[in-house]
């Protein structure tokens, strides 16, 4: 009932009452199954607030609760970027007619961490661009092992746009055809 309130709340933009219902949500809450709504309410709050640090520190802890961890400092950029290739790699070894055949993702826990990856590939995108990779690598990484969901598309276009940018235009086009085939 208090995160219907606090949705409410948050779709007339009064976010010191979003803010403060889903504080009494989180603190009394018994597991993170029943937090995971009012974490998710109050991050959405935040980025539309342009707290998008905020956001960004919430959604790690939420992630962090679904036992997914993401670096509290970017790493050495040659991680980044060699972690990066092998993603990439291993993308443009499936073909369309596999991608398509994936799983579904089933599990709740990882479809929730999806939830905020994808949250957080919009906010490190506008506030935190070392971070961006990181996120669409662990987005990647979940579809690869878990199957795919909603949230998958978003992963792969935005794992496509940043080939663009490093003038990678052909394994671009391919990861973008399998957002789209999703």
């Amino acid at each position: 009932l208090y995160s219907l309130y606090a949705e409410a709340e948050y779709s007339i933009c009064n976010f010191k009452e979003v803010g403060r219902v889903t504080g009494i949500i989180i603190q009394h809450a018994k597991s993170f199954q029943d937090k995971q709504r009012a974490y998710a309410i109050l991050i959405k709050a935040l980025g539309v607030e342009n707290k998008l640090e905020d956001a960004i520190k919430l959604s790690f802890s939420a992630l962090s609760q679904l036992d997914v961890h993401l670096p509290s400092t970017p790493p050495d950029k040659s991680v980044v970027m060699n972690d990066w290739m092998d993603m990439t790699r291993t993308l443009q070894k499936v073909s369309y007619d596999e991608f398509l055949n994936f799983k579904v993702m089933s599990d709740t826990n990882k479809i929730a961490a999806m939830k905020f990856l994808h949250l957080l590939i919009l906010y490190t995108y506008f506030a935190k661009q070392e971070y961006l990779p990181i996120v669409i690598i662990q987005s990647v990484q979940l579809t690869l092992q878990h199957g795919v969901c909603k949230e998958s598309c978003v992963a792969l276009a935005s794992c496509s746009y940043v080939l663009c940018e490093f003038q990678d235009f052909k394994g671009a086009e391919y990861i973008g055809g399998l957002s789209m085939g999703i």
